[in-house]
């Protein structure tokens, strides 16, 4: 039995519910050094996330959990992500040789040989591509945890989670940061002591065999970022939280009866029965009620049901029995969609990935053929996540250095082959280029 709940004088309502490493130095001084963004304030010395150990991500060390609880509550936040992983990583490293073809630097795949093929596999590059790739995509940074062996090789490239690392802070009269913590509370626990960290020195560029293990840190070039860098994403935190809220309104509207779906009004006297008391009176009112809720719940799924009691309707006229009117359902205006898919291109332009590539649609489609995606595809790969790639292969180049790996190939990720250009031989009569391709008119 639908529950009836009874709001102001005759007037009643009823609910159902369905059942349904680059080394950056600072100068003189690197003490006193703050990131300008989602960092301390400058000169404000100890934080209440680092109590002056540690350089905290944000102001209470907590940045990096907020921004994954953000991507998680979105319908398709990770997604956008994902895709710029998909397109930093491409299809794996390998060595390539480089050439300048028509007044162009090129890059042009090799075939991997077997010292190659046994160092990518005992340094596990596959791996470490998939993870570095998804690092660089959520913040920018990407640390990585080089150790060498006793005799000055790299044995392993380890790419650590962001948040699980802080650079601690230089110590007066350093000029950069020269030490790393490790720790999987930061993020969670304010003030991490120091005796709960694991320390690790910073890749020293000067001598790259110094440490038996260093961190590689490698991130953006961002002004003003001197400790950690972000990805311009997280400017779209804002507008994020709006389109978060989108679905707990439909969820509310439909699971909670949000809106009135039909107005009952009734004469208010029409349960003055002869012989009837007041109590008797409201008993048949309530039977009455119970019994046109259920029947339109049952028939036409009504979610709320207004009852009103007067002489007269809404128009003046008067009311000769129960009169029953279906409202207007607002949860079928398309305002709410057209601001969830524009919100979405604002999300998809601060990923920096264009919406139908990461296979959110809009208007009942991707609206764009094969040609025009492969054409953004290139474009992604290509221009928009060279830089990405470039910190990727930072710590790979190092370590191939160290190594003696193939110094005279260079190591690069390889592109996606999405699309195929036809390409009409400039001789051929369809070119239409070819000037011998031109007929001449009918005489």
């Amino acid at each position: 039995m639908a529950p009836i709940k009874k709001i102001a004088s005759n007037v009643y309502l009823v609910s159902y519910k369905p059942q349904s490493a680059v080394t950056v130095t600072f100068g003189k001084d690197a003490s006193q050094t703050v990131d300008a963004a989602y960092g301390e304030k400058p000169g404000s010395g100890k934080s209440s996330g680092s109590k002056g150990g540690y350089v905290p991500r944000g102001k209470d060390d907590d940045k990096l959990v907020q921004l994954h609880k953000l991507l998680t509550e979105s319908p398709n936040k990770w997604q956008f992500v994902n895709t710029r992983r998909n397109f930093i990583g491409g299809v794996g490293i390998g060595p390539h040789q480089e050439e300048v073809v028509k007044g162009e630097l090129k890059y042009t795949p090799i075939p991997r040989s077997p010292q190659y093929r046994e160092w990518h596999e005992l340094l596990d590059l596959d791996t470490y591509l998939a993870e570095a790739s998804y690092q660089v995509a959520f913040g920018g940074d990407l640390f990585v945890k080089m150790t060498l062996s006793l005799g000055k090789k790299v044995e392993s490239l380890q790419v650590v989670d962001t948040f699980e690392i802080r650079a601690r802070k230089p110590k007066e009269n350093e000029t950069k940061i020269s030490e790393y913590w490790l720790s999987s509370k930061f993020g969670y626990v304010k003030g991490v002591k120091e005796e709960d960290v694991v320390k690790v020195p910073a890749f020293d560029p000067l001598d790259p065999t110094k440490y038996p293990v260093c961190i590689i840190h490698v991130k953006p070039a961002i002004p003003g970022q001197k400790i950690y860098g972000f990805e311009p994403w997280w400017g779209t935190e804002r507008v994020t939280k709006i389109t978060n809220r989108v679905p707990d309104y439909y969820e509310a509207a439909f699971d909670n009866g949000f809106f009135v779906t039909h107005h009952v009004d009734i004469p208010d006297n029409y349960f003055k029965k002869e012989g009837l008391n007041e109590e008797e009176e409201e008993q048949l009112k309530k039977q009455v009620l119970d019994q046109i809720a259920d029947t339109l719940m049952g028939l036409e799924k009504a979610n709320k049901i207004l009852f009103t009691f007067s002489k007269l309707s809404v128009d003046g006229k008067t009311i000769e029995g129960v009169k029953i009117t279906p409202l207007k359902n607002p949860i079928n205006d398309e305002a709410f969609l057209k601001m969830f898919e524009s919100i979405n291109l604002i999300q998809a332009s601060g990923h920096g990935v264009r919406a139908d590539l990461a296979s959110v649609a809009f208007n009942n489609g991707l609206g764009t053929s094969g040609k025009e995606l492969a054409t953004s595809a290139n474009y992604m790969q290509d221009f928009m996540t060279h830089f990405d790639k470039m910190t990727i292969l930072k710590p790979v180049r190092i370590a191939q250095k160290i190594d003696g790996i193939e110094p005279e190939n260079y190591l690069c990720i390889y592109r996606i082959s999405s699309y195929t250009y036809d390409v009409t031989p400039e001789a051929s009569s369809q070119n239409l280029n070819n000037k011998s391709s031109e007929t001449k008119p009918e005489q």
